[in-house]
């Protein structure tokens, strides 16, 4: 093959690979006036949780041995709490290490976080890791088997009762004044 017929393949390639991405990008950037990024896109249901009255609610995927991202995320998600809490909003912990966070030692965190917390611990390190992705997370375990620690995203996904996701936030560096404002205009609407 000549240089020509190779550089006409790879920008055919391209062009259909961007093609190809735009419907998924409709669903990504359809409000740029959001301070978190605006999504409209279907993510799986929460084993074990069970919904009431909330017309949101924000999810986070963690750990309770955690030493970097979860505890700055948690402290976000508590400030929110506080901020949102005549609105109705839930939070909802969701372990990547059921392994080691039991079911009542994630509840006592979570009550002490407040009353709109719940935690959701997956049947096993696999389910979680599935769920993760299906919010569009990642979670990889590092370490020995002894002595393990989990890479992830630290993202807060807000999360409508039928199992849309509305908004995401990709940084524990948050203005938590935006945010607030972005819950209260998106609860407006829904």
């Amino acid at each position: 093959m000549n240089r020509k017929t190779v550089t006409a393949a790879v920008m055919l390639l391209l062009a259909i690979g961007i093609s190809g991405s735009l419907p998924l990008l409709a669903h990504i950037t359809k409000d740029t006036t959001f301070y978190g990024m605006r999504t409209d896109l279907p993510v799986p249901r929460l084993p074990g949780y069970q919904p009431g009255a909330e017309k949101l609610r924000l999810v986070f995927f963690g750990y309770r041995h955690c030493g970097t991202v979860c505890p700055v995320q948690l402290v976000n998600l508590q400030d929110l709490h506080e901020r949102l809490a005549h609105q109705p909003v839930k939070f909802v912990f969701v372990t990547l290490d059921p392994d080691r966070d039991s079911q009542k030692e994630l509840d006592q965190t979570m009550t002490a976080m407040g009353s709109k917390f719940r935690a959701v611990r997956p049947e096993n390190e696999l389910v979680a890791q599935n769920l993760a992705l299906g919010f569009s997370d990642y979670a990889a375990k590092t370490g020995t088997a002894e002595a393990y620690d989990y890479d992830h995203s630290a993202r807060i996904y807000a999360v409508s009762p039928d199992n849309r996701r509305h908004l995401l936030y990709a940084s524990p560096d948050l203005d938590l004044d935006r945010v607030q404002a972005d819950i209260e205009r998106l609860l407006a609407v829904l």
